[in-house]
């Protein structure tokens, strides 16, 4: 079965518990939230405190997604906070010491891939991580068109991951909606990460009950 995050990056931060509860309703499988310092990318977004809020106010897991230039000095703080924490290979220079430092404080490590950075720079780590989140916009806002060239990115991850038997995870984030999400779970994909498809179309649970039936029959 396909998870569901949803990305809190497109809900109203006025009522955040209140979109948290919705989409925790809604039957999402975690929550995912975006943390942005400015210079990795050209956006600013949710600091430690919010991903400790939301961990606080819902029972689902939650991810926190580092889109900053030093992830090591985030990860103790949040770690411990939070179940799953993205880190993305571009940042880093040392990935077995990140991934280390993340399991050692209880969380679950996966490691992110901007749409131009190629599979290989990750194949000797992927016995190490919980998954390998494939962007499919270049990261930094939310409301971004799909890339439709990262399918076959999707496709060939699937073929490696396969091939070599890692027990890893593919999540993709960036501009799944109803006509994209199909397509992904195709091409491989285990876990949609979806922002404004859910939080901008009115109904909460029906966009998620959507999400959910536009990637039923491509796992059957």
């Amino acid at each position: 079965m396909v998870k569901i995050g949803a990305s809190i990056l497109s809900a109203n931060y006025g009522y955040l518990k209140e979109e948290v509860k919705k989409v925790e309703k809604a039957g999402v499988d975690f929550i995912h939230i975006d943390m942005m310092d400015g210079h990795f990318v050209p956006n600013i977004s949710m600091g430690i405190g919010i991903a400790k809020y939301v961990k606080n106010i819902t029972s689902l897991p939650t991810e926190v997604h580092l889109m900053v230039e030093n992830p090591n000095m985030f990860i103790p703080i949040l770690a411990e906070d939070v179940d799953m924490i993205s880190f993305h290979i571009e940042t880093c220079r040392f990935p077995f010491r990140t991934i280390n430092l993340i399991k050692e404080k209880g969380s679950k490590p996966i490691v992110a891939l901007n749409p131009s950075t190629p599979i290989n720079s990750i194949e000797y780590i992927l016995d190490e991580v919980y998954g390998v989140l494939v962007m499919t916009v270049e990261p930094g806002f939310a409301g971004q068109k799909f890339i439709p060239q990262m399918l076959r990115k999707i496709e060939k991850l699937r073929k490696l991951i396969d091939k070599e038997g890692h027990n890893v995870q593919i999540f993709v984030d960036g501009g799944i909606n109803l006509e994209t999400a199909p397509k992904v779970v195709e091409a491989g994909a285990d876990v949609l990460i979806s922002a404004s498809a859910i939080f901008n179309y009115g109904d909460v649970g029906e966009a998620v009950r959507k999400l959910r039936e536009a990637v039923k029959f491509r796992q059957q």
